[in-house]
């Protein structure tokens, strides 16, 4: 039986929703089916209170995504295009295989996470499973019609440039 992955685009975030054609050849690669999720960003705050309960929140532009078990939550607004959510998506399927490999799983969740993993971008950037994930994205990008090296640096640099922050 083959994977597959179900979208569900909500309201606000349409404008960066994936091709089906992407998805469908993504499906194609993955280890087990996927849900994920689409949101505007402005549902970021909500969204992290239902989804990590007991977690402080780590601020409105701290991440782009996250992937829990075979669930993948994508923020979408002005500071991503079309490409980089692409991009975004192939980065967390990698997670959600990851999850999926118990030995490559708890190989690299035996490596901590850098202190600031969630709020500074080299430090997250910084931890080996994210290295992979990056690496895979980058491969898949220009096979899914986007660029490689839409990471977390150059999304910084978006959202420092559209936000005014520096």
């Amino acid at each position: 039986m083959a994977s597959k992955i179900s979208i569900r685009v909500h309201p606000g975030a349409e404008p960066w929703a994936p091709p089906l054609q992407a998805i469908q050849e993504l499906s194609k690669h993955i280890a087990g089916d996927v849900l994920v999720e689409l949101y505007p960003r402005s549902a970021v705050r909500d969204l992290w209170s239902k989804n990590m309960p007991g977690r402080q929140f780590p601020g409105d532009y701290a991440f782009r995504a996250w992937t829990r078990g075979d669930r993948i939550t994508i923020l979408a607004d002005s500071t991503e295009t079309p490409g980089s959510i692409l991009w975004v998506l192939a980065h967390e399927l990698t997670h959600a295989d990851i999850n999926r490999a118990p030995f490559m799983d708890i190989a690299l969740r035996s490596i901590p996470r850098p202190d600031g993993y969630e709020r500074d971008d080299k430090a997250h950037e910084a931890w080996p499973e994210e290295q992979i994930a990056n690496l895979v994205a980058d491969q898949w990008a220009p096979r899914l019609g986007a660029r490689p090296g839409l990471n977390r640096l150059w999304w910084r640099r978006r959202v420092d440039e559209m936000t005014g922050a520096s």
